[in-house]
């Protein structure tokens, strides 16, 4: 029985597993990439700015809040991005198993999204609040982006690397230069990893005429891909230094080079499925920043108590 089937057939215990599919979809479930991507920068930063383990609470709220604007990004560009596809007379880039979603409850989630995401902005310091309000005009912008400009993954680094300066604003009431250094890396790192996607999907976007980095690059994409690689190493290294960071830390970036290493040999032939497995290892290159981060702190603090 094809999917748009079971979805019509009410009382089938197997219609709301089928059509969650299709909401997990619109939020961006079926990519853990993406959400590494927002998640660990915001790690890096609550460490750095509380010089060790941060509030358990403070902690929440962040990893929270970078799940829901995730989410709502990912619904509102699905949804509303599809709608101005339809009006334009382009393509629609919907998000697989569309057919299973209900054109008004996916408005109602990207609402819902958006109101909770408020919510927990407005609980956080006021530097953090205007940041908060801050990313959601950026984010509805990235509607059009994706569409009129090229640079639509430089974009999306912006966007995703923004719990940085939110969790630094969050902590400490402002956002220190190290805090912006920071953030720079994480643009840098995030604006790789979404190219490795675009790089994927390059034939799609030439069909449905959406704009990509990966498009505008051609031949040099994966030039392009080490100068912004490049980039987030420098960042960090200028965070390491800045912070007066130990040997744990640079251990770590120096791990953090391996998987890089391995993204770039998986993606050489530029074949979908191999951009989507260098975009894979991704995560074990935030992994390793942040294990480098924390072993630092927290073997620093025994020596100062021992």
């Amino acid at each position: 029985m094809a999917p748009r089937e079971l979805a019509a057939s009410d009382g089938d215990p197997l219609t709301w597993r089928v059509r969650l599919r299709g909401y997990s979809a619109l939020v961006g479930g079926d990519r853990a990439p993406g959400w590494l991507v927002v998640l660990l920068p915001v790690g890096w930063a609550l460490w750095l700015a509380a010089k060790g383990w941060p509030s358990p609470g403070l902690l929440l709220a962040l990893v929270a809040g970078g799940i829901l604007l995730r989410a709502a990004s990912r619904a509102v560009d699905g949804y509303f991005g599809a709608v101005q596809d339809a009006l334009a007379g382009r393509i629609a880039r919907f998000p697989a198993d569309a057919e299973l979603v209900d054109p008004r409850l996916a408005a109602l989630l990207c609402l819902v999204l958006l109101l909770v995401v408020a919510s927990l902005v407005l609980a956080l310091d006021p530097a953090a609040q205007w940041l908060g309000a801050s990313w959601t005009v950026l984010a509805l912008g990235y509607i059009l982006v994706k569409r009129h400009l090229y640079l639509a993954q430089a974009y999306v680094g912006v966007l995703a690397a923004w719990g940085v300066p939110m969790a630094f604003a969050a902590r400490l009431g402002t956002v220190p230069a190290l805090g912006w250094t920071l953030y720079v890396a994480a643009v840098f790192w995030a604006s790789a990893c979404a190219t490795w996607r675009a790089m994927a999907e390059r034939d799609d976007d030439l069909l449905t005429g959406a704009k990509s980095l990966a498009i505008l690059l051609g031949e040099v994409d994966l030039i392009g891909q080490g100068v912004l690689y490049a980039g987030a190493f420098i960042a960090l290294a200028l965070v390491g230094r800045e912070a007066g960071m130990g040997v744990w830390y640079w251990a770590g970036l120096a791990l953090a080079l391996v998987p890089t290493a391995l993204a770039f040999r998986a993606a050489r032939q530029r074949d979908p499925d191999g951009c989507l497995r260098a975009l894979g290892y991704n995560g074990w290159i935030g992994l390793a920043v942040l294990a480098g981060i924390v072993l630092d702190f927290a073997l620093r603090a025994k020596v100062v108590a021992a």
